[in-house]
């Protein structure tokens, strides 16, 4: 009845439920909650410098081996280098080396 008078907008019958729930439990407002999850992001200084040092070291090594080593998807690791280290990789029969040493 509520939904033909005020259309989409309208609340749900589960969520009216669920914030019942909620509100007869404590809760007082229904602001998202905060939670506890991973990081949204791995392009953090201590895995840019340890990247920094792992490309120094061993400059041959490929997106897949440096994640596992830093235990960061290889996406990311290709984020990092790309957008935080200026662009500074190429690959060479698949195999990362350094563009440019300018990071040093």
């Amino acid at each position: 009845m509520l939904q033909k008078a005020y259309g989409e907008s309208t609340l749900s019958k589960t969520r009216a439920y669920e914030w019942y729930k909620e509100f007869k439990s404590g809760r007082d407002v229904m602001e998202d909650l905060l939670r506890s999850s991973r990081p949204s992001t791995s392009a953090t200084e201590v895995n840019i410098a340890k990247l920094k040092e792992t490309v120094t070291e061993n400059p041959h090594s490929t997106l897949r081996e440096i994640a596992a080593e830093l235990s960061v998807s290889h996406e990311s690791i290709r984020t990092i280098l790309t957008n935080h280290l200026g662009g500074v990789t190429k690959h060479v029969a698949a195999r990362l080396v350094p563009k440019d040493l300018n990071f040093l």
